[in-house]
């Protein structure tokens, strides 16, 4: 329970996170730009839910990251969280892995991508159809992509969004941050 309080002051303290050292033509699975780590889309990457986890939890993940591979063509797979940790850190992947954690938090709190410790935690109150989108949410963070205002158009990375899915901006936009690959090579993202 410290922790967890604790990582949410630090991350409230950390504001938003900017592309000031991600370059277009990364060719590494996980850069770091000084504050953190910041995952190519282009690039596999495993999500490992708790081992705790519910099976809706579950579920919630693996829609989660079939948002993004639909979208955009990423690499996202899912990692059995016990797997991982018989097989080490480095796990079996073919890439890096990205740990996703349920915890009971206040109403305003969704979720959480902290760029530090490399995690994503989700609201456990959190279900149904808002639970992928927000999962989706934190992973388009762990990608770099930040906040877009309500009023500026719809996307995925709206704050408090729990109905827009990965939109084809949102997906051109990673396009014109890491180059083109998969489905950001896809027309309506030129």
């Amino acid at each position: 329970m410290v922790r967890s309080l604790s990582l949410v002051y630090r991350l409230l303290g950390l504001g938003l996170l900017v592309f000031a050292g991600v370059s277009c033509s990364e060719s590494s699975s996980a850069s770091s730009d000084g504050g953190g780590v910041v995952f190519n889309p282009c690039a596999p990457l495993a999500l490992v839910a708790d081992p705790g986890a519910t099976a809706d939890q579950a579920q919630g993940v693996a829609a989660g990251l079939a948002l993004w591979n639909n979208a955009a063509g990423t690499q996202l797979s899912m990692l059995n969280a016990l797997a991982s940790a018989s097989a080490g850190d480095a796990g079996s992947t073919a890439g890096p892995s990205l740990p996703i954690h349920f915890q009971t938090a206040g109403a305003p709190f969704r979720g959480l991508y902290d760029p530090i410790d490399v995690e994503i935690f989700i609201n456990n109150d959190l279900s149904g159809s808002p639970l992928p989108i927000v999962i989706a949410h934190e992973i388009g963070h762990s990608f770099g992509l930040v906040h877009i205002p309500d009023g500026e158009r719809p996307s995925l990375m709206n704050p408090d969004n729990m109905t827009v899915t990965p939109t084809p901006t949102d997906v051109a936009i990673l396009a014109a941050v890491w180059g083109r690959c998969g489905s950001l090579d896809a027309e309506e993202t030129q």
